[in-house]
């Protein structure tokens, strides 16, 4: 035994040896901790890493979904700007009716997909988000959960206001399907255009309107350029 052997060097003050004994004691030590310290890091890698292959996944779903979702946006925005000039203007010359018909039938619909931050949330809660030692990705995972939590705290005021407008068009418009599925895809709209434009407040409405899909879309968009860097930058890992 160390100690029993320190305490027989004391007793025969065998400075030399007992400085040896505790030399030998102290780098075992620290040798075993090194050792510990070493494997809990190489778990800490391979945990993380396990974390960054489920980001990956994550960012796969979410671009996916606004590759999806975007261009529908866009679509809605520009149908309820073809209305807005039309109830400008006064006529629905020089406008596509298909595109008018469109905007009355979905001028409410602004459109909001959960995106998947279970990577992220694994990262924060298990204190692994340093980890990365990527403080760019650390800087863009950030922004991504910021600007969907943006996003996410106006969406039920804009979809209030933007409601105004259908409500004012149900007193002009008859809703029907085109399908027998009976979707939103198959909805179509009979309406007298003269009877729409003379109505200055439902103007006012489509013009909030084009304002909130503008809106919208811009935020959404600014979110899909995060997550593209995020993929970039998370392919290099």
């Amino acid at each position: 035994m160390v100690i029993r052997r320190i305490t027989e060097s004391f007793r025969r003050v065998d400075f030399g040896t007992l400085l040896f004994e505790m030399f030998v004691l102290i780098a075992g030590i620290l040798l075993a901790l090194a050792v510990d310290r070493w494997n809990q890091d190489r778990l800490d890698s391979i945990e993380t890493g396990q974390i960054v292959e489920r980001l990956k996944s994550d960012t796969a779903h979410n671009l996916i979904m606004f590759e999806e979702t975007l261009p529908v946006m866009e679509e809605n925005l520009a149908n309820v700007k073809a209305l807005f000039r039309a109830l400008e203007t006064g006529t629905m010359d020089g406008e596509d009716a298909a595109h008018i018909e469109s905007g009355i039938a979905n001028i409410d619909v602004v459109p909001s997909y959960p995106l998947v931050f279970a990577g992220y949330d694994e990262l924060v809660a298990t204190g692994r988000l340093r980890q990365l030692k990527d403080p760019v990705l650390i800087d863009l995972l950030s922004s991504q959960r910021a600007e969907y939590e943006a996003a996410q705290a106006v969406i039920g005021y804009w979809r209030d206001n933007v409601q105004g407008a259908t409500n004012t068009l149900d007193r002009y418009v008859d809703y029907y399907f085109t399908t027998e599925q009976m979707d939103e895809s198959g909805m179509g709209v009979r309406f007298e255009f003269a009877a729409i434009a003379g109505d200055r407040m439902l103007k006012n409405n489509v013009f909030d309107a084009v304002d909130i899909h503008g809106d919208w879309l811009r935020l959404q968009t600014s979110i899909y350029e995060i997550t593209k860097k995020l993929r970039s930058r998370l392919d290099a890992h």
